[in-house]
């Protein structure tokens, strides 16, 4: 269903979430000894980490906006190499190179502005994936949302104990800056999801029409939500586990690591069920609303018991069921924006949907750090289980089918 061109430019953008989450997660993953060395607080570590939304989600809505109006080629080339070159940064921050705690919050300042070309650049390729093949060709934008945090935690953890943390952060931006080889040679593949030999191009929506539509808050309202537990996790599961725990810097790395691969395993599975009912005839606006609802339910248990329970193997247990649980989430806010935006004007769509949905990263991570020096990690748990509750239960009494916009002509 899917020419073999645009199969590896899918592939390619896999690997480039992949690579965008292990940049901006290696802060989480060196964060026991970033805050020692620079006597952080937990609020003060909340807005290093905070800083990297300022310029991420206004990055996303410019971004879906040039998506739909120039190469995606270009563009995607051009984000990755800035956030290559500022996570490379990171590894001379407080060396006299690059500063101190203010070198660390510019540099993810420019991070986050690379790193918001990579979803609306996606989403622009995949919604012209046939509607039964699209939640696994969004695998490559959810599955990468995962397998970064994963490689992220296992490498990085290994890299900082063999050398440290600087060094953790030098190689990730290298490996980075390799990825741009194969993506520029990729053209063919890359035109063919942008629609450029399309018999009958068709015209975007204009921004003002996206925006006057309710199903379009529903779904930000439900990206929100499901992006802030994402956030939670990937921010502060690793100090949780240190701190409060007690656990070793490997050991955080492997425990961590649990929810990174059931999230990948339920992303899967969930896509891969999705697609087959579809081709077999099935409604998959239901399939997903149905797939919705058993995930977040799976997961908000995992967050509202995490807190409280004792011993290893129950522990690892109810992390995989977790992530297992949020594994299918990531997916399926994107394949709605997609279907309900239609392939024209899925880039602007969705660039302004993951724009507002990451919001949760500029305040999460903050408000995070203030529950927690106040009160403790189990509030932050329940507070996060109940937004990504709420959040989902309005997107669903608001959005009764998933199906594409009927756009006014033009």
């Amino acid at each position: 269903m899917l020419s073999g061109p645009l199969r590896w430019a899918i592939i390619l953008i896999g690997g480039a979430i992949a690579l965008n989450y292990i940049d901006r997660g290696a802060v989480s993953v060196a964060a026991p000894l970033i805050k020692d060395e620079f006597g952080l607080t937990n609020e003060r570590y909340g807005v290093i980490v905070s800083s990297f939304y300022w310029t991420y989600v206004p990055a996303l809505a410019l971004a879906g906006w040039l998506a739909d109006r120039m190469s995606v080629r270009l563009l995607m080339a051009l984000g990755v190499a800035t956030w290559a070159l500022a996570t490379i940064g990171m590894g001379f921050v407080g060396t006299g190179l690059a500063g101190g705690v203010t070198g660390l919050l510019l540099l993810r300042l420019l991070m986050g502005l690379g790193e918001g070309v990579a979803f609306p650049c996606g989403s622009k390729l995949i919604a012209r994936v046939p509607e039964g093949a699209r939640g696994l060709a969004n695998i490559s934008l959810s599955g990468g949302l995962a397998l970064g945090p994963l490689i992220g935690t296992l490498a990085g953890g290994a890299m900082m104990q063999l050398w440290g943390w600087r060094e953790m952060f030098i190689v990730f931006g290298l490996a980075t800056l390799v990825w741009l080889v194969p993506w520029w040679l990729a053209r063919r593949g890359i035109e063919e999801g942008e629609g450029r030999h399309a018999e009958t191009p068709e015209n975007a929506a204009p921004l003002a029409a996206v925006l006057r539509q309710p199903t379009f808050w529903a779904i930000t309202l439900l990206h929100l939500a499901g992006t802030f537990a994402l956030y939670f996790i990937v921010g502060w599961l690793p100090l949780w586990l240190v701190k409060a725990r007690g656990y070793s810097i490997i050991d955080m790395s492997l425990l961590t690591s649990v929810f990174y691969i059931a999230q990948i395993a339920g992303g899967t599975l969930g896509a891969w069920a999705i697609d087959r009912a579809i081709r077999n005839g099935s409604d998959g606006s239901k399939w997903r609303r149905r797939m919705l609802f058993c995930s977040v339910a799976a997961c908000v248990t995992g967050l509202l018991l995490l807190p409280d329970i004792q011993g290893w193997l129950p522990l690892i247990s109810l992390i995989a069921i977790t992530g297992f649980g949020y594994g299918p989430v990531p997916n399926l806010l994107f394949v709605i924006g997609q279907t309900m935006a239609g392939p024209a004007s899925a880039g602007r769509w969705v660039g302004v949907q993951t724009s507002l949905g990451n919001l949760s990263g500029v305040i999460g991570p903050v408000m995070t750090g203030i529950i927690v020096d106040a009160a403790g990690y189990r509030p932050a748990f329940i507070i996060t289980a109940a937004i990504v509750g709420t959040g989902t239960l309005i997107f669903g009494l608001v959005v009764r089918r998933i199906e594409p916009v009927r756009w006014a002509p033009a």
